[in-house]
Parts: structure tokens; sequence; C-alpha cells
């Protein structure tokens, strides 16, 4: 139980340490070569054509990332078959989900942790339901003796070898597809590291970063991301030289705040 809530305790701080850390300069962020970025539904399709699961990382408080995969999503399941998407709402709500996928209730009768206070959310899984994809809820409840990460990737993990046909999208907050992470004083894998064997792509997402209207997506690369670090990895207990190209594949880089 105390697990459990240090998780969300941990989570709830990032986000605050993130917001803090909004005015801050991105200077390594506008020294990439946005000519060689892609549309991120362009990117994300041609990703989901390679791998099995794409996991895709979230600010939850960031609309333009929540709008970034609503509005994806009906190209990646035309293009990329994708038909099943994961997300960080606890397991024991999968029956309103399906209640909601059967339109018997709205998407504000799921019950969504408060944490998660982007309208566009809401977006994200009405789409899923339009497009006819399976919505799968694969957080743990609060409290649990089991850590959110390890849960997270047993639900994933099972439903997945339960259905060999699928592709899915597991969308979840940034910390969580972060892999291989190296901690300052222990270490706890991440829903990435728990899924190191499956065939995944993770992207992470880098809010206000870009002086365009819209985002942009981009694999991390060494020549362009070498010593970058997003501020979620500013922000977490990392040995100093962890940074991006070590933790994810590709990178969201999303516009400055309305």
């Amino acid at each position: 139980m105390m697990g459990q809530l240090r998780d969300y305790i941990r989570e709830t701080m990032f986000c605050l340490a993130l917001a803090a850390m909004v005015g801050m300069p991105a200077a390594n962020a506008f020294s990439l070569d946005l000519e060689l970025a892609d549309n991120p539904t362009a990117y994300l399709v041609n990703k989901a054509r390679e791998k099995r699961i794409l996991l895709i990382g979230t600010h939850h408080r960031n609309d333009y990332i929540h709008e970034v995969i609503a509005n994806s999503l009906p190209t990646l399941a035309e293009h990329a078959k994708i038909n099943t998407l994961f997300v960080e709402i606890p397991s024991s709500q999968q029956p309103n989900i399906e209640r909601f996928r059967s339109g018997l209730i709205e998407a504000d009768g799921i019950w969504i942790h408060s944490i998660v206070t982007s309208p566009s959310f809401l977006n994200i899984l009405n789409q899923a339901r339009d497009l006819g994809m399976n919505i799968i809820a694969m957080d743990a409840d609060v409290p649990s003796t089991v850590n959110r990460d390890k849960w997270m990737s047993e639900k994933v993990i099972t439903y997945m070898e339960q259905h060999p046909d699928e592709k899915a999208i597991v969308f979840v907050g940034a910390r969580h597809v972060l892999k291989g992470l190296e901690w300052a004083f222990s270490h706890t894998p991440t829903l990435a590291d728990h899924l190191s064997t499956y065939d995944t792509f993770s992207v992470v997402p880098w809010p206000d970063s870009v002086d365009v209207d819209q985002a942009v997506a981009m694999d991390i690369t060494p020549t362009k991301f070498e010593g970058v670090n997003l501020p979620l990895l500013r922000a977490m207990n990392l040995k100093p030289h962890v940074t991006i190209i070590t933790v994810a594949d590709g990178v969201i880089l999303l516009p400055k705040a309305r």
C-alpha cells in the first residue's frame, strides 16, 4: 500500500516540478534540425507498422499531446492496424469502459485519477470508441501492494499474449515509458523496462520545446540528442549522465503553451 501511494506522490511531484520548469529555456530543443522531423501522425504510423506496441508518454495536464494522440488514432487504425488502446485508468474501471464502448454511458462516467486534468484526455477515449478500438484499463487501484509499473506491464502482456493478432498503443504518463533509468539511490523498473522483451517503440513528449504552431516528431539519435535532457529527466532523481538518448526511441516536440 505504501509503495502504491509513493508512486502517486512521486508522479504528482514530477508534474509539479515540470510545471515549475515550463519557463526554462529549451535551447537544446531549438537547436535541433526540424527539417528532419515529421508530423506526429505519419511518424507514429511508420513506427507502428514496424512494431507491435507503441509506448506513448504523455504529460497529464498537457492538451497538446492528448490532441496529437486523438488526431492520430484514425490513421493509426487504418494504416497501421492499431486496434487496442491501453490507458492509465484503474483496471477496476474496465466494466465502465465496456459500458462506455457500448454507448450506455459517456466518457465522464469512467473514473479517472484527478491528476489527469486535460479535458482532451476524454477526446482520446471518444475517438477510440468511435473507431471500434478495444480500450483496456491497465492501472492499479489505490491502495495496492503491487508496483504500478509491474501491474500495468502484466495487464499489457497478458492481454497481448491472449490476442496475438492485435497491435496496441500504450498511452501512459511519460515517466512510465522511459527505459533503463539509472536512479541515484535506487532502481525501480518502469513499464518500458518490464516490456523490454516485447516488440515495442517508446515515444516521449517534450512540452514547450519549439517555436512552431504544430507538433513534430523525430527519432532520438546520438547526432541530434547527445547530452540532451528533457525537463522530465531534470526533475527526476537520476544519475547525472542519464540523457534522452538512453531512455527512449522517439520524441514528439510540442509547441509552446497557448
